[in-house]
């Protein structure tokens, strides 16, 4: 029931019957009191509209968090009238918490032109996805509390909650070797690797502390000492999003599995300080340029939970697409949810990388082992032979090979330190 309702209900219910006994018995007295409490509500609901008018609340807090983190949301309230005002409720609306609705009171009178600012905590209890938090609601009462009008800011913002992420048990062997990253300009680099290379002709933009004045002088033109270039550890993410290989419901999918090792892989890899990419297509593409650091790390964690297995383009294509942006040297993991891929053509995208002193790396989600969605299951006997056949290829390329299914503890999969290991 609305605070004061009750109350206010008896005021009017009484000054209706103060007025019919005044006229009916022609009586001033009665008759004045009820215009008394007539007046006295009027006037209760014109203070409570008067206060609330006078007040405007804003709302901050971090745009992402992870699962089961908590998030610290601070509002900051002002009056913006000539006189206090006390007994402020604030309300929110926090998508990411099971418990979306969240309440509190500012018990201190808010003088004019003065700001406080209140805070509430709230813990992302819901899973991965993208919420909304607001709107944010105002109320104050009126000195009797008969009143207490609502005012809502329409301040409404999405808020993307990130799957839990797990350190990737064997990734770090690999190390994902240092490589030429493809955006590096022709022009030297604020950093340099100690390693000397020679002398070239001084190029616009060379520093001049670099210049070689004993080959400047033997060549009769400015010479400048060159070094090799730093290098840049490079790890590709292709993650298959295809419609066909959707199975199982909730937290036990291919989609729940496929997105929160994604997410696993992309983050150990980039707090290891690796430059990281990411390649998806679903009904529209996820692409994630090569970038480094935490901000890059929330951008790809950003496109990557809003995903959906509503693709049409086999992850061998897209790899086929993709494979001349995959740095010389560096790490490819495919993210794959079926183990039936066409071992021809994933030993062919295999050598490719090898010829290229890229460390394969395979991770497949064996679909069959959920709950079908839009096939019907293989035999086991059938699956367990594809299994097979997928360790021999990855054995005979060298390629890294992991494997889940829908029994599988997924956080203490990932954890396993030879959670990816040669097959």
């Amino acid at each position: 029931m609305e605070p004061g309702l009750s109350h206010r209900l008896l005021l009017i219910g009484s000054a209706g019957l103060c007025l019919f006994l005044g006229l009916a018995f022609r009586s001033p007295p009665v008759f004045a009191f009820a215009l008394v409490l007539v007046l006295l509500v009027a006037l209760a609901r014109a203070s409570a509209a008067r206060r609330l008018s006078r007040l405007h609340a804003s709302r901050s807090l971090t745009s992402s968090a992870f699962e089961g983190e908590e998030v610290r949301v601070e509002v900051a309230l002002e009056n913006r009238g000539r006189r206090p005002v006390v007994l402020v409720e604030v309300a929110d609306s926090f998508g990411a918490a099971l418990a979306e609705r969240k309440s509190f009171l500012d018990p201190f009178p808010l003088r004019p032109g003065r700001r406080h600012r209140m805070a509430y905590r709230a813990a992302c209890t819901r899973l991965w996805g993208v919420y909304t938090i607001g709107p944010l609601t105002v109320s104050v009462s009126d000195p009797l509390g008969l009143f207490s009008p609502r005012l809502v800011m329409p301040d409404i913002r999405p808020f993307d909650l990130f799957p839990k992420v797990q350190p990737v048990g064997g990734l770090e062997k690999l190390g994902s070797r240092p490589s030429f990253a493809p955006s590096v300009p022709t022009t030297a680099p604020a950093g340099q690797s100690a390693v000397y290379l020679g002398v070239r002709d001084f190029r616009f933009g060379d520093d001049l502390r670099r210049i070689h004045w004993p080959a400047t002088a033997r060549h009769g033109r400015p010479m400048v000492k060159e070094f090799e270039r730093d290098l840049t550890p490079y790890f590709t993410l292709f993650l298959d999003l295809e419609r066909g290989h959707r199975a199982g419901t909730g937290r036990v999918s291919t989609l729940e599995y496929v997105v929160r090792t994604a997410a696993s892989l992309l983050a150990s890899a980039a707090r290891r300080g690796e430059t990281v990419q990411l390649f998806a297509e679903g009904r529209a593409p996820a692409f994630v340029p090569p970038g480094r650091g935490e901000l890059h790390l929330a951008f790809a964690l950003d496109r990557l939970i809003r995903v959906r297995q509503d693709g049409a383009l086999p992850l061998l294509d897209l790899v086929r697409r993709e494979e001349a942006v995959v740095p010389p040297a560096s790490t490819v993991a495919l993210l794959t949810a079926t183990l039936f891929l066409d071992t021809g053509r994933l030993a062919e995208a295999f050598g490719q990388f090898r010829a290229c002193r890229i460390r394969p790396v395979l991770v497949a989600v064996d679909m069959d082992s959920f709950l079908p969605f839009t096939h019907t299951a293989r035999p086991r006997e059938t699956v367990e032979a594809q299994r097979e056949a997928l360790r021999a290829v990855a054995g005979d390329h060298d390629a890294l090979l992991a494997i889940l299914g829908a029994a599988d503890d997924l956080p203490a999969e990932l954890g396993r330190p030879d959670w990816l290991a040669a097959p």
